[in-house]
């Protein structure tokens, strides 16, 4: 996608500049904050189609941020989230998930894999530009926002994920294990029974919105779209 509009939310002024070098030397356009505050209020203000968050801010934590920007009623909202942080964990990393973020990257790393982790999400936010229809379930892939009888429901990023491959595969069981490679990167393999949760959380979200057994379960087998 060129001439992407990215913000970078990093106290470290030093990572904050080398991106915003790298990224307007490919024709992206940047916008910087060093504080979550001055980050929320700049996604207020501009939409965005990507943020690069830092998970440790001097004045709150990344994943208070992640979920404030995925709750918002804004374009900004449905900007994919990559997370950056010292925290190795895969507790830490399933935790930004939950909250929104569609990629991690733990420090260090490398400018050069940043920066294709960036153009990776930014191709994919490029290709999504058609809705998908199941019933009363509408899936706006441009925007990333769900709607149940017109009513939109709040998707984590994985969740909207999770539900848009069900649904682009209508008919096709998908094991856990076929939907841990599609949500993660191979080093970044979630807990046992991650899947097992969003599974249940999207099921429960569309029912309360009117729109129940849209996902069935097919014993020892995985998940489909029924």
């Amino acid at each position: 996608m060129l001439n992407a509009t990215i913000l970078i939310i990093e106290d470290d002024k030093r990572l904050a500049e080398l991106l915003v070098q790298e990224l307007g030397f490919e024709g992206h356009r940047t916008t910087v904050a060093h504080t979550g505050g001055e980050g929320l209020l700049k996604a207020e203000e501009q939409d965005f189609d990507l943020i690069v968050l830092d998970l440790n801010l001097p004045d709150m934590d990344g994943i208070e941020i992640a979920e404030r920007l995925s709750s918002r009623k804004t374009s900004s909202a449905a900007a994919s989230i990559l997370m950056l942080t010292a925290r190795g964990d895969v507790g830490s990393r399933v935790e930004g998930l939950y909250a929104g973020a569609s990629d991690y990257m733990t420090k260090p790393f490398s400018l050069q894999e940043l920066l294709a982790r960036i153009h990776v999400r930014l191709r994919e936010r490029e290709s999504a530009d058609k809705v998908l229809e199941y019933k009363d379930v509408e899936l706006d892939l441009s925007a990333k926002l769900c709607r149940v009888n017109s009513h939109q429901i709040t998707l984590t990023a994985q969740e909207f994920k999770l539900l848009e491959l069900l649904l682009q595969d209508q008919g096709r069981i998908y094991s856990k294990e076929d939907l841990e490679r599609k949500l993660y990167s191979g080093d970044d393999l979630p807990g046992s029974n991650t899947i097992e949760v969003f599974v249940s959380n999207v099921r429960r979200k569309l029912a309360a919105a009117g729109a129940d057994n849209i996902i069935g379960t097919v014993r020892g087998m995985g998940y489909m779209v029924q």
